[in-house]
């Protein structure tokens, strides 16, 4: 069984997880785009029960007026980045952890894309990757 880290930008905030992926994915919707600050989100899927926060201090977000723990955003609280977050019904019992912060060059690539019909017009990816135009 594999294991990863992952952590924030400060290192505070850090995040370990026993076991694949259950979904990995690249996003271009424009609430990804405006999450991540970037012309994507790369959204690595696990089963709740397979991560733990190894060190640091949360805080919590429950995005456009959900209140559940269901449906959240953790964040470093020194640096506001790294973290996880649940997304409720859409896959329950799962948390999902950005790509980018195990910062491991051995770690899975996405295998496909969401919303690519949403993309910047200037953003490309390679063909091997599979793409859904708007889910």
């Amino acid at each position: 069984m594999p294991i990863f880290h992952a952590k924030c930008p400060c290192g505070a905030l850090s995040l370990e997880v026993h076991g694949d992926p259950l979904h990995n994915h690249i996003c271009t919707c424009t609430r990804c785009q405006r999450a991540s600050g970037s012309a994507l989100s790369h959204n690595v899927w696990f089963r709740e029960e397979d991560v733990r926060v190894v060190s640091g201090d949360h805080s919590v977000w429950y995005p456009q007026g959900e209140s559940t723990p269901d449906v959240m955003k953790a964040f470093c609280r020194i640096c506001g980045g790294g973290g996880f977050s649940k997304s409720g019904a859409y896959f329950p019992g799962s948390v999902v952890i950005a790509g980018g912060t195990f910062a491991d060059p051995a770690f899975p690539a996405p295998d496909h894309v969401h919303w690519w019909n949403n993309r910047p017009h200037w953003l490309g990816l390679a063909e091997a990757i599979e793409r859904h135009g708007e889910d």
